[in-house]
């Protein structure tokens, strides 16, 4: 049976599970990529992540209620999954000055070339010079388009700091790009 063909049931017996989950690939898949992406900064890394939230998902099938509830589940695990990449790399930067010399020396893809042509490179580049934490509401607030609620829900911290931490980031990326953005 194709996984098209069958609407999102959340209720479906154990040997259904493969064809939702790839129903569900197919519908969020490439935002949750980009969400990584734009989290963490490596194609690849992003990638790693977004499958990393699927197996995650697989396993613990149970634990998850509902259909609605399975998205936020993969925007919570990709989300997790890129902070603990950035503190890697970060120790891994800290404890061997040559890695973090070679990375920065290295050639740029021909795709990365194009990016950096145009201007969403400038506030991609911006975007993750912000601290982690305002890096993480920016782009849940105003790439996701969640609510001040569901970004607080999804990153397990309070309104308020939602509030604090987009203010912030905002006012870093207006001076740092100019008040026209």
């Amino acid at each position: 049976m194709d996984a098209a063909a069958i609407p999102i049931r959340w209720a479906v017996e154990q040997d259904q599970r493969e064809l939702v989950l790839t129903e569900l690939f197919s519908r969020h898949g490439e935002s949750l990529v980009r969400l990584a992406y734009c989290l963490i900064g490596e194609r690849e890394l992003a990638e790693e992540a977004v499958q990393d939230a699927y197996l995650s998902l697989y396993r613990n099938w149970r634990t998850v209620r509902k259909e609605s509830s399975s998205l936020a589940y993969l925007r919570a695990t990709v989300i997790n999954r890129c902070r603990s990449d950035q503190r890697r790399l970060i120790r891994a930067r800290t404890r061997d000055p040559l890695v973090a010399m070679t990375q920065a020396t290295t050639v740029p893809s021909s795709e990365a070339s194009v990016i950096a042509q145009d201007e969403s490179s400038r506030i991609f580049a911006e975007v993750g010079r912000l601290p982690q934490r305002q890096r993480e509401v920016v782009v849940c607030r105003y790439y996701l388009d969640l609510s001040e609620r569901q970004t607080a829900e999804l990153l397990g911290i309070s309104l308020g700091s939602v509030k604090r931490h987009a203010h912030r980031g905002l006012a870093h990326l207006q001076s740092r790009l100019g008040e026209n953005r």
